[in-house]
Protein backbone atom coordinates (compact mmCIF):
# COMPACT_ATOMS: atom_id res chain seq x y z
CA UNK A 1 0.00 0.00 0.00
CA UNK A 2 1.24 3.64 -0.96
CA UNK A 3 2.49 5.56 2.02
CA UNK A 4 0.42 8.50 1.17
CA UNK A 5 -2.50 6.30 0.85
CA UNK A 6 -1.91 5.07 4.43
CA UNK A 7 -1.32 8.65 5.60
CA UNK A 8 -4.77 9.77 4.33
CA UNK A 9 -6.67 6.54 5.63
CA UNK A 10 -4.69 7.61 8.96
CA UNK A 11 -5.89 10.93 8.80
CA UNK A 12 -9.25 10.42 7.93
CA UNK A 13 -9.71 7.70 10.55
CA UNK A 14 -7.77 9.98 13.09
CA UNK A 15 -11.14 12.36 12.53
CA UNK A 16 -13.05 10.30 12.56
CA UNK A 17 -12.69 8.68 15.81
CA UNK A 18 -12.13 12.64 17.70
CA UNK A 19 -15.47 13.35 16.00
CA UNK A 20 -17.11 10.62 17.55
CA UNK A 21 -15.13 11.33 21.11
CA UNK A 22 -16.48 15.03 20.42
CA UNK A 23 -20.79 14.28 20.10
CA UNK A 24 -19.94 11.57 22.84
CA UNK A 25 -18.83 14.29 25.13
CA UNK A 26 -21.08 16.52 24.07
CA UNK A 27 -23.81 14.11 24.57
CA UNK A 28 -22.81 12.93 28.10
CA UNK A 29 -22.42 16.85 29.42
CA UNK A 30 -25.92 17.47 28.15
CA UNK A 31 -27.21 14.46 29.66
CA UNK A 32 -25.14 15.52 33.22
CA UNK A 33 -27.20 19.03 32.70
CA UNK A 34 -30.48 17.19 32.09
CA UNK A 35 -29.86 14.91 35.29
CA UNK A 36 -29.21 18.13 37.52
CA UNK A 37 -31.81 20.51 36.43
CA UNK A 38 -34.12 17.60 37.16
CA UNK A 39 -32.31 17.22 40.63
CA UNK A 40 -32.88 20.94 41.05
CA UNK A 41 -36.55 20.66 40.15
CA UNK A 42 -36.86 17.60 42.75
CA UNK A 43 -35.71 19.50 45.41
CA UNK A 44 -37.49 22.55 44.61
CA UNK A 45 -40.59 20.93 44.87
CA UNK A 46 -39.92 18.93 47.83
CA UNK A 47 -39.13 22.77 49.25
CA UNK A 48 -43.21 23.30 48.13
CA UNK A 49 -44.74 20.54 49.74
CA UNK A 50 -42.48 21.40 53.08
CA UNK A 51 -44.03 24.91 53.20
CA UNK A 52 -47.48 23.16 52.44
CA UNK A 53 -47.06 21.09 55.17
CA UNK A 54 -45.94 23.47 57.47
CA UNK A 55 -48.84 25.54 56.75
CA UNK A 56 -51.13 22.87 57.23
CA UNK A 57 -49.66 21.60 60.58
CA UNK A 58 -49.70 25.25 62.16
CA UNK A 59 -53.59 25.36 60.53
CA UNK A 60 -54.44 22.16 62.73
CA UNK A 61 -52.43 23.14 65.90
CA UNK A 62 -54.84 26.55 66.09
CA UNK A 63 -57.52 24.80 65.55
CA UNK A 64 -56.64 22.33 68.21
CA UNK A 65 -56.03 25.00 70.23
CA UNK A 66 -59.26 27.23 70.27
CA UNK A 67 -62.75 26.09 71.23
CA UNK A 68 -64.64 26.72 67.66
CA UNK A 69 -61.83 24.86 66.23
CA UNK A 70 -62.49 21.97 68.10
CA UNK A 71 -66.22 22.30 67.19
CA UNK A 72 -65.30 22.04 63.72
CA UNK A 73 -63.09 19.45 63.72
CA UNK A 74 -65.92 17.17 65.62
CA UNK A 75 -68.17 18.77 62.60
CA UNK A 76 -66.19 17.81 60.17
CA UNK A 77 -65.13 14.02 61.98
CA UNK A 78 -69.39 13.24 61.66
CA UNK A 79 -69.54 13.86 57.87
CA UNK A 80 -66.79 11.44 57.45
CA UNK A 81 -68.20 8.19 55.32
CA UNK A 82 -67.20 4.90 56.08
CA UNK A 83 -65.19 2.55 53.13
CA UNK A 84 -69.30 1.43 52.29
CA UNK A 85 -70.70 4.60 51.33
CA UNK A 86 -72.95 4.52 54.70
CA UNK A 87 -72.52 7.58 57.32
CA UNK A 88 -70.35 7.54 60.34
CA UNK A 89 -72.82 7.16 63.33
CA UNK A 90 -73.16 10.24 65.15
CA UNK A 91 -70.82 10.58 67.62
CA UNK A 92 -71.35 11.50 71.55
CA UNK A 93 -72.19 14.54 73.08
CA UNK A 94 -69.54 16.56 73.84
CA UNK A 95 -68.71 18.38 77.17
CA UNK A 96 -67.37 20.96 74.70
CA UNK A 97 -70.84 21.65 73.53
CA UNK A 98 -73.02 19.84 71.00
CA UNK A 99 -71.95 19.90 67.40
CA UNK A 100 -72.74 22.67 64.85
CA UNK A 101 -75.77 22.24 62.62
CA UNK A 102 -75.14 22.88 58.93
CA UNK A 103 -76.82 26.69 59.12
CA UNK A 104 -73.67 27.77 61.79
CA UNK A 105 -70.85 25.87 59.18
CA UNK A 106 -70.21 29.34 57.62
CA UNK A 107 -70.10 31.55 60.34
CA UNK A 108 -67.85 29.28 62.48
CA UNK A 109 -65.69 29.36 59.41
CA UNK A 110 -65.28 32.73 59.03
CA UNK A 111 -64.79 33.16 62.69
CA UNK A 112 -61.79 30.82 62.79
CA UNK A 113 -60.19 32.49 59.63
CA UNK A 114 -60.48 35.68 61.17
CA UNK A 115 -59.00 34.24 64.35
CA UNK A 116 -56.50 32.47 62.54
CA UNK A 117 -55.34 35.25 60.48
CA UNK A 118 -55.33 37.53 63.51
CA UNK A 119 -53.51 35.35 65.44
CA UNK A 120 -50.30 34.88 62.71
CA UNK A 121 -50.30 39.09 62.30
CA UNK A 122 -49.48 38.89 66.46
CA UNK A 123 -47.32 36.12 66.17
CA UNK A 124 -43.61 36.46 65.06
CA UNK A 125 -41.74 34.39 62.92
CA UNK A 126 -39.45 32.88 65.27
CA UNK A 127 -42.22 31.94 67.65
CA UNK A 128 -43.91 29.84 64.36
CA UNK A 129 -41.16 28.00 63.22
CA UNK A 130 -39.57 24.80 64.63
CA UNK A 131 -36.27 24.05 63.53
CA UNK A 132 -36.73 19.90 64.19
CA UNK A 133 -39.63 19.96 62.56
CA UNK A 134 -38.61 22.01 59.78
CA UNK A 135 -35.51 19.81 59.56
CA UNK A 136 -37.83 16.71 59.67
CA UNK A 137 -40.01 18.19 56.85
CA UNK A 138 -37.11 18.67 55.03
CA UNK A 139 -35.70 15.34 55.11
CA UNK A 140 -38.68 13.29 54.76
CA UNK A 141 -39.61 15.45 51.09
CA UNK A 142 -36.31 15.08 49.92
CA UNK A 143 -36.15 11.27 50.50
CA UNK A 144 -39.76 10.76 48.96
CA UNK A 145 -38.01 12.25 45.94
CA UNK A 146 -34.85 10.16 45.96
CA UNK A 147 -32.83 12.67 47.35
CA UNK A 148 -30.62 11.03 50.35
CA UNK A 149 -27.99 13.77 50.22
CA UNK A 150 -26.43 15.70 53.15
CA UNK A 151 -27.88 19.34 53.48
CA UNK A 152 -28.93 22.45 55.70
CA UNK A 153 -30.70 25.40 55.78
CA UNK A 154 -31.90 28.63 56.12
CA UNK A 155 -35.19 30.69 56.85
CA UNK A 156 -34.27 34.36 55.45
CA UNK A 157 -36.72 37.59 55.95
CA UNK A 158 -36.55 40.75 54.49
CA UNK A 159 -33.19 42.02 53.09
CA UNK A 160 -32.29 38.98 53.70
CA UNK A 161 -31.41 38.85 57.18
CA UNK A 162 -30.85 34.93 58.40
CA UNK A 163 -33.39 34.48 61.02
CA UNK A 164 -32.49 30.67 61.27
CA UNK A 165 -29.96 29.03 60.19
CA UNK A 166 -28.96 25.66 60.67
CA UNK A 167 -25.07 24.55 59.49
CA UNK A 168 -23.94 21.48 59.18
CA UNK A 169 -20.66 21.87 57.38
CA UNK A 170 -19.89 25.38 56.63
CA UNK A 171 -19.28 28.26 58.50
CA UNK A 172 -20.84 30.98 56.78
CA UNK A 173 -24.46 31.47 56.58
CA UNK A 174 -23.71 33.67 52.97
CA UNK A 175 -23.41 30.20 51.60
CA UNK A 176 -26.96 29.03 51.93
CA UNK A 177 -28.46 32.51 51.63
CA UNK A 178 -26.83 32.04 47.98
CA UNK A 179 -27.91 28.85 47.31
CA UNK A 180 -30.78 28.53 44.51
CA UNK A 181 -33.08 26.06 45.92
CA UNK A 182 -35.30 28.36 48.04
CA UNK A 183 -38.79 29.03 48.24
CA UNK A 184 -41.00 31.59 50.31
CA UNK A 185 -42.69 30.09 53.48
CA UNK A 186 -46.38 31.01 55.03
CA UNK A 187 -47.63 31.71 51.38
CA UNK A 188 -51.44 32.25 52.51
CA UNK A 189 -50.49 35.03 54.59
CA UNK A 190 -52.70 38.26 53.83
CA UNK A 191 -50.27 40.64 55.21
CA UNK A 192 -47.16 40.96 56.70
CA UNK A 193 -43.28 40.49 55.67
CA UNK A 194 -41.86 37.93 53.13
CA UNK A 195 -39.61 34.70 54.65
CA UNK A 196 -37.85 32.45 52.79
CA UNK A 197 -36.70 29.16 53.40
CA UNK A 198 -33.25 28.24 51.80
CA UNK A 199 -31.90 25.06 51.31
CA UNK A 200 -28.33 23.81 50.14
CA UNK A 201 -26.73 20.48 48.83
CA UNK A 202 -23.11 20.36 48.45
CA UNK A 203 -23.31 17.11 47.09
CA UNK A 204 -25.70 18.01 44.33
CA UNK A 205 -22.94 17.41 41.65
CA UNK A 206 -21.82 14.18 42.93
CA UNK A 207 -25.24 12.63 43.40
CA UNK A 208 -25.64 13.46 39.35
CA UNK A 209 -22.49 12.21 38.53
CA UNK A 210 -22.78 8.81 40.68
CA UNK A 211 -26.41 8.21 39.57
CA UNK A 212 -24.82 8.60 36.24
CA UNK A 213 -21.66 6.16 36.80
CA UNK A 214 -23.18 2.90 35.29
CA UNK A 215 -23.41 4.99 31.55
CA UNK A 216 -20.28 7.10 32.28
CA UNK A 217 -18.34 3.63 32.92
CA UNK A 218 -19.76 1.81 29.54
CA UNK A 219 -19.03 4.80 27.37
CA UNK A 220 -15.59 5.86 28.26
CA UNK A 221 -14.86 1.88 28.18
CA UNK A 222 -16.14 1.98 24.41
CA UNK A 223 -14.33 4.97 23.74
CA UNK A 224 -11.55 3.41 24.75
CA UNK A 225 -11.98 0.21 22.89
CA UNK A 226 -12.07 2.23 19.88
CA UNK A 227 -8.89 4.34 20.47
CA UNK A 228 -7.07 0.85 21.42
CA UNK A 229 -8.63 -0.83 18.41
CA UNK A 230 -7.51 2.03 16.18
CA UNK A 231 -4.03 2.28 17.38
CA UNK A 232 -3.39 -0.93 17.32
CA UNK A 233 -4.69 -1.00 13.53
CA UNK A 234 -2.79 2.19 12.78
CA UNK A 235 0.40 0.11 13.87
CA UNK A 236 -0.23 -2.64 12.58
CA UNK A 237 -0.84 -1.13 9.13
CA UNK A 238 2.46 1.03 9.19
CA UNK A 239 4.25 -2.16 10.72
CA UNK A 240 3.60 -4.30 7.50
CA UNK A 241 4.46 -1.28 5.32
CA UNK A 242 8.04 -1.32 6.94
CA UNK A 243 8.24 -5.02 6.90
CA UNK A 244 6.82 -5.31 2.75
CA UNK A 245 9.99 -1.86 2.69
CA UNK A 246 12.33 -4.81 4.37
CA UNK A 247 11.29 -7.83 2.43
CA UNK A 248 11.91 -5.76 -0.63
CA UNK A 249 15.02 -4.70 0.16
CA UNK A 250 16.21 -8.06 0.87
CA UNK A 251 14.97 -9.39 -2.11
CA UNK A 252 17.15 -6.68 -3.78
CA UNK A 253 20.33 -7.17 -1.75
CA UNK A 254 19.93 -11.11 -1.99
CA UNK A 255 19.78 -11.02 -5.65
CA UNK A 256 22.18 -8.83 -6.01
CA UNK A 257 24.59 -10.92 -3.37
CA UNK A 258 23.16 -14.08 -4.75
CA UNK A 259 24.69 -12.54 -8.73
CA UNK A 260 28.04 -11.82 -7.84
CA UNK A 261 29.14 -15.77 -6.20
CA UNK A 262 27.41 -17.32 -9.13
CA UNK A 263 29.31 -14.71 -11.89
CA UNK A 264 32.46 -15.45 -10.14
CA UNK A 265 31.92 -19.61 -10.14
CA UNK A 266 30.89 -19.56 -13.72
CA UNK A 267 34.15 -17.16 -15.04
CA UNK A 268 36.32 -19.94 -13.03
CA UNK A 269 34.51 -22.97 -14.92
CA UNK A 270 34.79 -20.83 -18.07
CA UNK A 271 38.42 -20.75 -17.41
CA UNK A 272 38.98 -24.17 -16.49
CA UNK A 273 37.14 -25.07 -19.83
CA UNK A 274 38.82 -22.86 -21.76
CA UNK A 275 41.55 -24.58 -23.73
CA UNK A 276 43.76 -21.21 -25.00
CA UNK A 277 44.30 -20.41 -21.19
CA UNK A 278 47.26 -22.46 -19.69
CA UNK A 279 46.28 -25.14 -17.07
CA UNK A 280 49.49 -24.86 -14.49
CA UNK A 281 49.14 -26.48 -11.14
CA UNK A 282 49.03 -23.24 -9.40
CA UNK A 283 46.11 -21.80 -12.01
CA UNK A 284 43.99 -24.87 -11.65
CA UNK A 285 44.28 -24.49 -7.76
CA UNK A 286 43.23 -20.72 -7.65
CA UNK A 287 40.08 -21.48 -10.02
CA UNK A 288 38.99 -24.41 -7.87
CA UNK A 289 39.58 -22.35 -4.44
CA UNK A 290 37.66 -19.58 -5.84
CA UNK A 291 34.55 -21.77 -6.96
CA UNK A 292 35.25 -23.12 -3.13
CA UNK A 293 35.01 -19.91 -1.59
CA UNK A 294 32.00 -18.69 -3.92
CA UNK A 295 30.13 -22.46 -3.16
CA UNK A 296 30.75 -21.45 0.64
CA UNK A 297 29.62 -18.12 0.30
CA UNK A 298 26.64 -19.19 -1.36
CA UNK A 299 25.59 -21.46 1.04
CA UNK A 300 26.06 -18.99 3.69
CA UNK A 301 23.22 -17.01 2.05
CA UNK A 302 21.38 -20.29 1.77
CA UNK A 303 21.29 -20.47 5.16
CA UNK A 304 21.08 -17.69 6.41
CA UNK A 305 17.67 -17.22 5.02
CA UNK A 306 16.62 -20.84 6.08
CA UNK A 307 17.55 -19.67 9.50
CA UNK A 308 15.20 -16.74 9.54
CA UNK A 309 12.68 -18.75 8.25
CA UNK A 310 13.00 -21.17 10.63
CA UNK A 311 13.33 -18.83 13.85
CA UNK A 312 9.89 -16.98 12.16
CA UNK A 313 7.97 -20.12 12.38
CA UNK A 314 9.21 -20.99 15.82
CA UNK A 315 10.27 -24.64 15.01
CA UNK A 316 13.63 -24.10 15.60
CA UNK A 317 15.10 -27.57 17.16
CA UNK A 318 17.90 -28.08 19.93
CA UNK A 319 19.74 -31.02 19.82
CA UNK A 320 20.39 -30.93 23.77
CA UNK A 321 23.99 -32.43 24.38
CA UNK A 322 26.95 -31.45 26.80
CA UNK A 323 29.06 -28.47 24.61
CA UNK A 324 31.98 -27.50 26.21
CA UNK A 325 32.00 -23.44 25.52
CA UNK A 326 35.61 -22.68 25.53
CA UNK A 327 36.09 -25.33 23.03
CA UNK A 328 33.49 -24.43 20.75
CA UNK A 329 35.11 -20.54 21.37
CA UNK A 330 38.52 -21.65 20.22
CA UNK A 331 36.99 -23.45 17.24
CA UNK A 332 35.19 -20.24 16.06
CA UNK A 333 37.87 -17.91 16.57
CA UNK A 334 40.38 -19.76 14.76
CA UNK A 335 37.95 -20.33 11.82
CA UNK A 336 37.75 -16.18 11.81
CA UNK A 337 40.90 -15.11 12.83
CA UNK A 338 41.85 -15.12 9.51
CA UNK A 339 39.47 -12.29 8.28
CA UNK A 340 40.52 -10.44 10.81
CA UNK A 341 44.16 -10.28 10.15
CA UNK A 342 43.21 -9.59 6.55
CA UNK A 343 42.26 -6.45 8.01
CA UNK A 344 45.08 -5.75 10.25
CA UNK A 345 43.52 -6.70 13.30
CA UNK A 346 43.42 -9.41 15.32
CA UNK A 347 41.31 -11.51 17.81
CA UNK A 348 41.76 -12.54 21.57
CA UNK A 349 40.03 -14.84 23.66
CA UNK A 350 40.04 -14.78 27.78
CA UNK A 351 38.58 -17.60 28.99
CA UNK A 352 38.13 -17.01 32.83
CA UNK A 353 34.94 -19.10 33.52
CA UNK A 354 35.38 -21.86 35.87
CA UNK A 355 32.04 -23.50 34.56
CA UNK A 356 32.10 -23.64 30.82
CA UNK A 357 30.16 -26.76 30.07
CA UNK A 358 26.01 -25.98 29.14
CA UNK A 359 23.71 -28.41 28.06
CA UNK A 360 22.63 -27.00 24.91
CA UNK A 361 22.77 -27.46 20.95
CA UNK A 362 26.62 -26.64 19.93
CA UNK A 363 25.85 -25.95 16.11
CA UNK A 364 23.51 -23.59 17.02
CA UNK A 365 25.66 -21.75 19.50
CA UNK A 366 28.48 -21.75 17.34
CA UNK A 367 26.64 -19.99 14.96
CA UNK A 368 25.67 -17.47 17.57
CA UNK A 369 29.34 -16.79 18.10
CA UNK A 370 29.93 -16.73 14.55
CA UNK A 371 27.35 -13.85 13.07
CA UNK A 372 28.80 -11.93 16.49
CA UNK A 373 32.86 -11.87 15.32
CA UNK A 374 31.50 -11.87 12.08
CA UNK A 375 29.52 -8.56 12.86
CA UNK A 376 32.41 -7.02 14.82
CA UNK A 377 34.77 -7.38 12.31
CA UNK A 378 32.11 -6.72 8.86
CA UNK A 379 31.64 -3.19 11.16
CA UNK A 380 35.04 -1.83 11.94
CA UNK A 381 36.01 1.42 10.21
CA UNK A 382 40.25 0.69 11.76
CA UNK A 383 42.07 -2.41 12.43
CA UNK A 384 39.50 -4.72 14.16
CA UNK A 385 40.33 -5.48 17.73
CA UNK A 386 37.96 -7.81 18.90
CA UNK A 387 38.02 -9.61 22.54
CA UNK A 388 35.70 -12.56 23.27
CA UNK A 389 35.84 -13.43 27.07
CA UNK A 390 34.12 -15.14 29.84
CA UNK A 391 33.00 -15.67 33.25
CA UNK A 392 30.55 -17.53 34.92
CA UNK A 393 28.67 -18.02 38.61
CA UNK A 394 26.48 -20.50 39.85
CA UNK A 395 23.75 -19.65 37.40
CA UNK A 396 25.06 -19.88 34.09
CA UNK A 397 28.02 -18.81 31.88
CA UNK A 398 28.20 -15.24 30.04
CA UNK A 399 30.51 -14.89 27.00
CA UNK A 400 31.01 -10.93 26.05
CA UNK A 401 32.68 -9.87 22.65
CA UNK A 402 33.86 -6.59 22.58
CA UNK A 403 34.87 -4.86 19.63
CA UNK A 404 36.41 -1.22 18.40
CA UNK A 405 33.94 -0.62 15.48
CA UNK A 406 31.18 1.71 14.60
CA UNK A 407 29.05 1.09 17.48
CA UNK A 408 24.90 1.90 17.71
CA UNK A 409 22.97 4.61 18.64
CA UNK A 410 20.68 4.03 21.91
CA UNK A 411 17.85 4.97 19.71
CA UNK A 412 18.34 1.83 17.48
CA UNK A 413 19.43 -0.74 20.06
CA UNK A 414 15.81 -1.43 20.96
CA UNK A 415 15.66 -2.31 17.15
CA UNK A 416 18.74 -4.77 16.34
CA UNK A 417 16.81 -7.98 17.61
CA UNK A 418 14.12 -7.61 15.01
CA UNK A 419 14.42 -9.57 12.14
CA UNK A 420 15.45 -8.03 8.91
CA UNK A 421 16.19 -4.59 10.67
CA UNK A 422 19.84 -3.15 9.66
CA UNK A 423 21.48 -0.14 11.66
CA UNK A 424 21.00 2.89 9.01
CA UNK A 425 24.87 3.61 8.00
CA UNK A 426 23.69 6.75 6.30
CA UNK A 427 25.95 6.79 2.71
CA UNK A 428 28.07 4.04 3.55
CA UNK A 429 27.07 0.86 1.62
CA UNK A 430 30.37 -1.14 1.79
CA UNK A 431 28.83 -3.87 4.73
CA UNK A 432 26.22 -6.46 2.95
CA UNK A 433 23.92 -7.91 4.63
CA UNK A 434 19.97 -8.72 5.19
CA UNK A 435 19.50 -7.91 8.87
CA UNK A 436 18.92 -11.71 10.08
CA UNK A 437 22.04 -12.63 12.30
CA UNK A 438 21.29 -10.71 15.54
CA UNK A 439 17.48 -11.94 15.39
CA UNK A 440 18.48 -15.33 14.96
CA UNK A 441 21.06 -14.83 17.70
CA UNK A 442 18.82 -13.65 19.73
CA UNK A 443 16.11 -16.45 18.93
CA UNK A 444 18.67 -19.14 19.70
CA UNK A 445 19.97 -17.83 23.54
CA UNK A 446 16.01 -17.21 23.79
CA UNK A 447 15.90 -21.16 23.18
CA UNK A 448 18.46 -22.39 25.30
CA UNK A 449 17.08 -20.29 28.47
CA UNK A 450 19.66 -17.36 28.23
CA UNK A 451 19.75 -13.94 27.89
CA UNK A 452 21.38 -11.13 25.58
CA UNK A 453 22.55 -7.65 26.45
CA UNK A 454 23.88 -4.59 24.36
CA UNK A 455 26.54 -1.78 25.60
CA UNK A 456 27.27 0.27 22.97
CA UNK A 457 28.31 3.79 22.18
CA UNK A 458 28.86 5.66 18.75
CA UNK A 459 32.38 5.55 17.97
CA UNK A 460 33.42 3.76 20.75
CA UNK A 461 32.14 0.37 19.79
CA UNK A 462 29.80 -2.57 21.16
CA UNK A 463 29.65 -5.24 23.87
CA UNK A 464 27.39 -8.04 23.82
CA UNK A 465 27.02 -10.58 26.58
CA UNK A 466 25.16 -13.33 26.36
CA UNK A 467 24.43 -15.43 29.09
CA UNK A 468 23.60 -19.37 29.15
CA UNK A 469 21.81 -21.07 32.16
CA UNK A 470 23.69 -24.09 33.71
CA UNK A 471 21.63 -27.73 33.27
CA UNK A 472 21.43 -27.68 36.78
CA UNK A 473 22.33 -24.24 38.15
CA UNK A 474 23.61 -25.36 41.45
CA UNK A 475 27.33 -25.06 42.00
CA UNK A 476 27.56 -28.42 43.53
CA UNK A 477 26.25 -30.27 40.61
CA UNK A 478 27.76 -28.61 38.19
CA UNK A 479 31.57 -28.58 39.60
CA UNK A 480 32.39 -31.89 37.81
CA UNK A 481 31.53 -30.08 34.33
CA UNK A 482 34.25 -27.13 35.01
CA UNK A 483 36.42 -26.71 31.65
Amino acid sequence: MDKRLITVLSAAITLALAGLVLIQWRWISGTIALKDQQFSEHVDNALVAVTDRLERIEAMEDLRGNLTGQNLIRYLDSLEVRDDGTARPTPPASPIGPLPSHSERDSLLNELVRGLFSGEEMRGITERLDPQLLDSLIRDELKRRGIAERYEFGVFGPGEEPVLVQLVFQDNAAVVRGSLHRTRLYRNDISGDAYWLHVHLPDQKRFVLRSMRPMLLSSALFVLLIIAAFVYTLRTIWQQKRLGDIKNDLVNNLTHELKTPISTIALACEALNDPGIPKSPEQVKLFTNMIRDENKRLGLLVESVLQSAVTEGGRMRLRLVDVDVHAVLNEVVRNNAIAAQNRGGRLQLRTAAALAHVRGDRTHLANVFYNLIDNAVKYCEREPAIVISTHSDEQGITVSVRDNGIGIPRTEQKKIFDRLYRVPTGDRHNVKGFGLGLSYVKAVVDQHGGSIRLESEPGTGSTFHITIPFEHGQRDQTVALRG
